[in-house]
């Protein structure tokens, strides 16, 4: 059993540990807050052993194996370089850091301690990964790839009324490509590599906020168009088109809601799984990097190129659609 401490209390940490419960792999040991109240009251809720306020303490401590970090963005590097420095195996919530230096620079951190450094992205490790790889070929040559990920925040009523908030925050290093835009990197780069070149831009708040934007991603053979906001919501979600056939995606976050169009009649390839299930796979692969790392060890090394790659052609997006932190 892996000992694991988690770092923040929100809503993704509460269904990162109901995944962890389904693998039956981790032993909730302490969880951080900066507050006693609030840590008291999440051990309690969750099971945990301990609840501390003291990051250092948590990061110290023998007894834990592990950490699930899930915090605003900006503290992603400097307390996942504080878990890594201390011997610790972090996974830290997407993006894992906020450009592709800082992310290299841990990574080569954690090397150097012989520990696992990955980022919680769900649709990597998630059943609809493997369905979209093997099926590709069904659809013949691809000419057009649309991936989207457009879905209006709750919180953008309360932002527009001159409310403070986090997602909204550029000094959080927030706003719509790092929330929602990074899922549609991810599965382009995923499936398809590199692109050779990309353009992109931006919508923006009065505050610096990108509020909506997207990315051509150029390909030898197609083009990848990207486009993601949290001020609108899109009812077509994405689709990949070859001369055979479209495969249609409802869920670029998660892999999800995948059918084959193929032939004049669509078949359901997965549907939506309850998200604790969704995230099982990343918190699964997680343990088998850690606990088996000799038989995982080239998957381990591809996702972390993979992440490396990402971060490459965020940061290419940020510079080009100007936006910044």
């Amino acid at each position: 059993m892996l000992r694991l401490a988690t770092v923040g209390t929100s809503n993704i940490t509460d269904k990162f540990l109901s995944a962890c419960r389904l693998t039956g792999r981790y032993e909730l040991h302490t969880c951080y807050s900066r507050t006693l109240e609030t840590g008291k009251e999440f051990a309690r809720t969750q099971g945990f052993k301990f609840f501390s306020n003291d990051l250092t303490e948590v990061a110290q401590n023998p007894q834990i194996d592990a950490v699930y970090i899930a915090t605003p963005n900006i503290f992603h590097y400097e307390q996942s370089k504080l878990f890594l420095q201390n011997g610790k195996h972090v996974i830290c919530e997407k993006p894992i850091t906020t450009n592709q230096k800082e992310y290299d620079e841990l990574l080569s951190l954690a090397n150097k301690n012989n520990v696992i450094y990955i980022e919680a992205i769900i649709s990597h490790h998630s059943k609809g990964r493997k369905i979209l790889l093997e099926n590709l070929k069904e659809i013949g040559i691809i000419s057009q790839v649309r991936i989207d990920f457009c879905q209006l925040s709750s919180r953008y009523e309360r932002f527009k009324k001159g409310e403070h908030v986090n997602i909204f925050d550029m000094s959080l290093a927030a706003g719509t490509l790092m929330d929602l835009g990074v899922y549609c990197v991810y599965a382009a780069v995923d499936l398809f590599g590199v692109p050779n070149n990309i353009s992109a831009y931006a919508v923006f708040a009065e505050n610096g906020a990108d509020l909506s934007g997207g990315a051509i991603f150029e390909y030898k053979n197609f083009p990848a168009m990207l486009s993601y906001s949290k001020i609108g919501g899109s009812a077509i979600g994405s689709e990949i088109i070859g001369d055979l056939g479209v495969i249609k995606i409802g869920s670029v976050s998660q892999f999800a809601d995948i059918s084959l169009v193929k032939n004049g009649k669509e078949q359901l390839l997965l549907g939506t799984p309850d998200r604790a299930e969704v995230m099982r796979g990343e918190a699964e692969k997680f343990a088998d990097y850690i606990e088996n790392f000799d038989t995982f060890s080239n998957d381990y090394k591809a996702t972390c190129e993979l992440t490396h790659n990402v971060q490459t052609q965020m940061d290419l997006i940020k510079q080009t659609a100007k936006i910044k932190y």
